[in-house]
């Protein structure tokens, strides 16, 4: 009695179809995946037309039909695949796998902005967004934004941000004009972290009183010569650089570390909360010249007075 061992075969063909599709996958540089979609359901036509010959001869000669589990079940893993392939292609997720194969992480330039702050023009109130921003007073009554972002891109594909109005809101209500950082936008996509590392510098003009809403980020303050008063309120780490010439007062309220040169912060303590365990905050004064114009700080974690 002869023994016929069904899977043995098809698991030949499968290994055989498997290394030549790999072979021309890489001689003609063609995309595995697409390969591999189309080619998989040969494997069960292969399996089946097996079964049904051994089935079909046994009946004509004296022979035992004993199936190959482990090469079954191989031709299975490899059809297996091939059916989430499928799926993982129907449900868009292959194409996010394969973007993030071919994507890279590189850093790029934000798209400009530059407007003259305009007539009538008093105060800038400042929403800081969730990013660091380095803020500098400037001398020629243009606010300007520039720096650089981080982002995940396809090669040769268009950057994320591609005008100043994707990440910038910029409007005037009466003498005060109100600028906003946005959220950058999230493309969600298969390992995009959605942290763009974005670091930029707004130019105000001097002349110009500013409110901050620091959105408990941190912030780089540069005020130069001011010819106005400064606020800010609610940033995590802010650094105020001063040049040797600067004239200005730093009021700083409510805030937990007070850094700086040796002898230059004048403080009082103030505890807040009705406990023991209440936090202490400080209230503090930094003058440098006459101190004309006014940098205000209230609940801000830390602010730390450099020169450069």
């Amino acid at each position: 009695m002869r023994t016929w061992r069904v899977g043995t075969i098809s698991m030949g063909i499968s290994l055989v179809g498997l290394g030549f599709v790999l072979l021309i996958s890489q001689i003609l540089d063609m995309n595995l995946t697409t390969i591999l979609l189309s080619w998989w359901p040969l494997l069960f036509i292969i399996l089946g037309a097996e079964i049904l010959f051994y089935i079909y001869f046994s009946r004509k000669e004296s022979s035992f039909v004993k199936y190959d589990i482990l090469s079954i079940l191989f031709v299975g893993l490899l059809g297996t695949t091939g059916i989430v392939l499928i799926l993982l292609t129907s449900s868009g997720l292959m194409d996010q796998v394969r973007a993030a194969v071919n994507s890279e992480e590189k850093t790029v330039n934000l798209p400009g902005f530059n407007q003259k702050a305009g007539k009538g023009i008093q105060r800038v109130v400042l929403d800081s967004g969730p990013y660091p921003l380095t803020i500098e007073s400037g001398n020629d009554g243009e606010v300007s934004v520039f720096g650089t972002y981080g982002e995940r891109v396809m090669e040769d594909a268009d950057s994320l941000l591609k005008k100043a109005e994707d990440y910038l809101l910029v409007e005037r209500n009466g003498d005060t004009l109100y600028i906003s950082f946005k959220d950058l936008p999230i493309q969600n996509g298969l390992l995009d972290s959605g942290t763009r590392n974005l670091k930029a510098t707004l130019i105000i003009p001097a002349e110009l009183a500013v409110e901050i809403d620091g959105q408990s980020t941190d912030l780089v303050l540069k005020p130069r010569k001011l010819l106005n008063d400064w606020s800010v309120k609610d940033s995590g780490n802010l650094s105020v650089v001063l040049q040797d010439n600067s004239d200005i007062k730093i009021d700083a309220r409510g805030v937990e570390e007070l850094e700086g040169p040796e002898n230059g912060w004048k403080m009082t303590e103030v505890k807040k909360g009705t406990s023991d365990e209440g936090i202490v905050k400080k209230n503090g004064i930094f003058n440098t010249g006459d101190g004309k114009h006014t940098l205000t700080v209230t609940d801000t974690f830390n602010v730390n007075v450099q020169y450069p």
